[in-house]
């Protein structure tokens, strides 16, 4: 696509999809590039009544509509899966009046779902006006409501190979994309190393750990209690992102740790939202297993130790994790085995031998985890209109 006019390539794009920043970063990233690449067409985004979403996508130039949209909990208990399917329907038919009009309105020729309960209502509305979709799954193991809807889609673009064995999608419209990540994280390296504005030392290996947004108590006092293990290593430095809700308790736990004749630098903040910097410092990342991060780590090269979250849905974070684990990318640790001496253990044996097995991990790459993954999704959201130029 590099060598054609893009700028003649015209479509109404509508992208949907829900309020966490799983959804919300990939469809950025897709939004990014059609910006780029495709300047002649119209791109319009109808997301959650909740979420970030109405923060960021406006700010990039896109009109942002919301719709009334539930998500479908399932229970074993008769009366609350009778509740759900009528909230879940409730919600439903206000949020499809809603998209009709929407997708009427903008002229809407083609539709990418990024995932999130938001999606069904829009999905139906374009049943009804007869407008392809597509969607993206972002997860190795695929959400319910793209299970639902990826018999009926134009594509389904899976993160993962072995995802589409989970999908009952038409013949041939399921495509390896992988997981599109934003412009400033895919060019980290042109982020200036600001080492000293985390309190940090350029000449240490630095380990990076975050448990999402909100952070994560299991992983945030376990990294705490790594400063026992290394308080006397003048060759590393750690960084742990707490989270908010965190970050007092933390904070304190460290500074109680602290003595006059330790090497160790150990930093605690409690949110960081300029990742392409915190990527453009990081030696090893260590994190849960979202698939926004495990794509970001593997589009930048960042060996990681992955530490799934248990109670995610069909586990699927596990799946996210071992996918990379297994190409040699990344170490998985289960929360139930996640412990001080077990991660301490992981990075001295990544650090050892002259951090022989640190750089093999380094040195692997992960199939589309960067620009390729969007020229994928972006040159089949676009390929009706290129004989027609």
């Amino acid at each position: 696509m590099e060598d054609q006019d893009n700028t003649k390539i015209k479509k109404n794009i509508l992208i949907t999809g829900g309020g966490t920043g799983g959804h919300l970063y990939p469809a950025m990233a897709v939004i990014e590039y059609l910006q780029e690449k495709y300047h002649g067409s119209s791109l319009t985004f109808i997301g959650s009544e909740k979420g970030m979403g109405h923060k960021l996508i406006p700010a990039m130039g896109i009109d942002f509509y919301k719709v009334k949209a539930r998500g479908l909990t399932i229970s074993r208990s008769a009366l609350k899966k009778f509740s759900g399917y009528a909230g879940f329907i409730f919600a439903l038919i206000p949020g499809f009046i809603m998209a009709l009009k929407i997708l009427k309105r903008k002229k809407i020729t083609e539709i990418l779902g990024m995932g999130g309960y938001v999606c069904a209502p829009v999905f139906l509305a374009a049943m009804v006006r007869k407008i392809d979709f597509s969607i993206h799954e972002q997860n190795y193991i695929p959400g319910r409501l793209n299970k639902l809807f990826s018999p009926k889609a134009k594509y389904v673009f899976i993160s993962f190979k072995e995802t589409k064995k989970y999908l009952r999608a038409k013949e041939g419209s399921v495509v390896f994309s992988g997981n599109p990540v934003r412009r400033a994280v895919r060019e980290f390296r042109r982020s200036v190393p600001s080492y000293g504005k985390w309190g940090l030392d350029k000449d240490r290996f630095t380990i990076i750990a975050f448990g999402g947004s909100l952070g994560a108590e299991k992983i945030n006092n376990t990294i705490a209690g790594l400063y026992g293990e290394f308080a006397r290593d003048s060759r590393i430095q750690i960084l742990l992102i707490s989270g908010d809700r965190y970050y007092a308790d933390i904070s304190r736990i460290v500074e109680s740790k602290i003595k006059r004749d330790d090497n160790l630098i150990f930093r605690v903040k409690a949110y960081i939202d300029q990742m392409d910097q915190i990527y453009s410092i990081a030696d090893l990342i260590i994190a849960r297993a979202g698939a926004n991060t495990v794509f970001e780590t593997a589009a930048t090269g960042i060996p990681s130790i992955f530490i799934p979250y248990p109670d995610a849905i069909e586990d699927h974070q596990f799946y996210n994790a071992k996918y990379i684990a297994d190409m040699g990318k990344a170490v998985l640790l289960r929360e139930n085995k996640l412990s001080v001496r077990t991660l301490s253990d992981i990075i001295k044996n990544l650090l050892k031998n002259g951090m022989e097995r640190y750089l093999k991990m380094r040195s692997v790459s992960i199939p589309n985890s960067g620009e390729e993954s969007l020229k994928i999704i972006t040159g089949k959201l676009m390929e009706d209109n290129i004989g027609t130029r």
